[in-house]
């Protein structure tokens, strides 16, 4: 069973929402208030094989009970038993990728059925199988929708360890006979147990209850304390999963639980159900949320020889990289919503490769409130000595209390068109990069498209902005680091490629530099040219990057109106805004 399409109206933060579904392993990844948990319960509403399900005024878009909330959750990959005309055969649909529903099937689409809920102000909901083509709805009671296999993993995790009528280890249990012959005995044991207890209070007060009643002339016999197991709840609910100590697997922690429930739903509704996990990281270490994103990728995405009908769907939300990090891209989707609008998206297959390479390497990135796109490691890098400045700047306020993280974009060719991707997906993106060789997408053609674009005036790489701008004395330290990082006679040889004048022996620093017949602006290019070079790449590593943002930072109240200043300077007031 899968779900190919779903709108949703007027329901909670969704004023409206429509979504051509197209994989079987979803993850929905958005901020907070992006409706992501709305849409599953949603789903869950629709196809929940329960007889009723209360409904609140609040459960209206904006409380507004006059416009009706209507769920339609159109489901593929059918059972024979659905395809039946005793069942759906009648109201079936057809549907093809990204188009409108077919009411009438062409050869090459797939057969569907549309399930329907409404609510109206008067809070009941009506569950029914629509197709545009027929006036009247079908409707379907709790029974038929439970042939659609839909499970929720949610806070109600303990009673599908228990065999209550309904969970999924009573799904399991074939014979259901046994289970209540095994609770009549509990019954009578419990029973024999209690009038074997003799219990003087107990007897004088059923002995006072007889003479009462004979007073009142009921005829009695003797009276003694028994068990009512009915008013005990001794019903299948107090059947209870138990380790080899006898301990309830209830009493485990959180993932435990979780994880077993998860796999008990799944056995009991088959490889072909419909299972929705919100939060799927909850409870759970970031090794036990890889494997379980393992099983799930193993058991429902498409594998060779397997149909359709074999991997069902799953569809989670969360808030923690690990599953971002796990899965491929091609199964997160990216959750919007503004004004009540709700949207899906997800990556471009053309852009598969950039996006997945933040996805491993930075997966918190996705769950930021701003993208900074770095063209390279000296750009990722130096902004980690940045945010230590301004945060002291900003009474404490760091890149992370503001939602703000760098990644690497991976070049000139590349950041830019991870930009646009992500502002695309509905990032809040920056780019931030050199501006000696034009990038792959410009300017103006990225500030179109909503992006804050950071470039140095000067069409310069970022070393040689910063030997430009900087003091002497920082140049000095700019220069100390590199010898630091990769001997005095290596950066010499860099250097030698741009400076004129001989570099005296056994002395790779400014002052003897500029001494020996290089003028200082000669000597700023040359080093700025020199940290760039296939020679050098001084900075491009996290540690001696990080070491140059500290460099600059302290440089930037004494050079307030250079070039490089500025540029950082706005770069700052983007990180900060609200």
């Amino acid at each position: 069973m899968l779900i190919r399409h779903l709108t949703i109206e007027n329901f909670r933060g969704i004023k409206n929402l429509e979504w051509h579904v197209d994989s079987s392993l979803i993850c929905l990844i958005g901020p907070g208030d992006s409706t992501k948990s709305s849409m599953l319960d949603a789903i869950e509403f629709a196809l929940l094989p329960r007889w009723n399900t209360p409904f609140i005024d609040t459960d209206f878009y904006n409380a507004e009970t006059g416009n009706p909330i209507k769920i339609q959750v159109t489901v593929g990959q059918l059972s024979s038993e659905l395809l039946s005309e005793s069942r759906c055969g009648l109201y079936l649909r057809g549907y093809k990728q990204q188009q409108p529903l077919f009411d009438d099937p062409e050869d090459d689409c797939e057969a569907v059925v549309t399930l329907q809920l409404r609510v109206s102000d008067d809070l009941e909901p009506h569950w029914e199988l629509v197709k545009n083509s027929f006036a009247e709805a079908k409707p379907l009671s709790w029974k038929d929708r439970e042939r659609f296999c839909m499970a929720r993993l949610g806070n109600d995790v303990d009673r599908h360890l228990t065999w209550t009528k309904g969970s999924a280890l009573a799904r399991i249990t074939e014979n259901s006979s046994d289970t209540t012959s095994v609770l009549a005995m509990v019954h009578r044991a419990a029973n024999e147990a209690v009038f074997a207890t003799e219990n003087a209070e107990l007897c004088k007060a059923a002995n006072r209850a007889k003479d009462a009643a004979i007073r009142f002339g009921v005829a009695l016999p003797d009276l003694q304390a028994g068990l009512d197991t009915r008013s005990q709840g001794f019903g299948t609910g107090a059947l209870v999963l138990h380790d080899d100590t006898r301990i309830p697997i209830r009493s485990v922690g959180l993932g435990s639980r979780r994880l077993t429930g998860l796999a008990i739903q799944h056995e009991g509704l088959g490889p072909n159900s419909i299972l929705l996990i919100d939060e799927v990281e909850s409870g759970l270490e970031p090794h036990r949320i890889r494997r379980l994103i393992k099983r799930l990728c193993e058991d429902r995405l498409s594998k060779p020889g397997v149909t359709g009908t074999d991997c069902g769907q799953v569809m989670m939300t969360t808030h923690s990289p690990t599953p971002i990090m796990a899965l491929d891209v091609h199964s997160l989707r990216f959750v919007r919503s503004k004004q009540g609008l709700t949207t899906v998206r997800q990556v471009d297959d053309a852009k598969v490769k950039e996006v997945q390479a933040i996805a491993r390497s930075t997966p918190h990135a996705f769950l930021a409130r701003k993208i900074l796109v770095c063209e390279g490691k000296t750009e990722e890098a130096m902004l980690r000595g940045l945010d230590d400045y301004w945060e002291k700047l900003h009474g404490g306020s760091s890149f992370a209390t503001c939602g703000v993280v760098a990644v690497n974009g991976n070049g000139r060719c590349s950041g830019p068109t991870t930009c646009m991707e992500l502002s695309r997906l509905g990032f809040d993106v920056a780019y931030f990069g050199d501006s000696d060789e034009p990038v792959s997408v410009s300017e103006a053609d990225m500030a179109k498209a909503g992006i804050a674009v950071f470039l140095w005036p000067g069409n310069m790489a970022t070393e040689e902005r910063a030997c430009t701008d900087i003091t002497l004395a920082a140049l000095e330290e700019f220069l100390a680091i590199a010898v630091e990082r990769y001997t005095e006679a290596t950066v010499r040889e860099a250097l030698k490629d741009h400076i004129a004048a001989a570099i005296p022996n056994g002395s790779c620093r400014v002052p003897a530099i500029i001494e020996g017949g290089t003028s200082e602006d000669e000597l700023r290019r040359a080093i700025g040219k020199a940290a760039k070079s296939k020679k050098g790449e001084w900075f491009k590593d996290i540690t001696t990057g990080e070491k140059l943002g500290n460099v600059i930072a302290k440089q930037l109240a004494a050079i307030p109106t250079t070039p490089l200043a500025t540029t950082l300077s706005q770069l700052e007031a983007w990180v900060y805004a609200e």
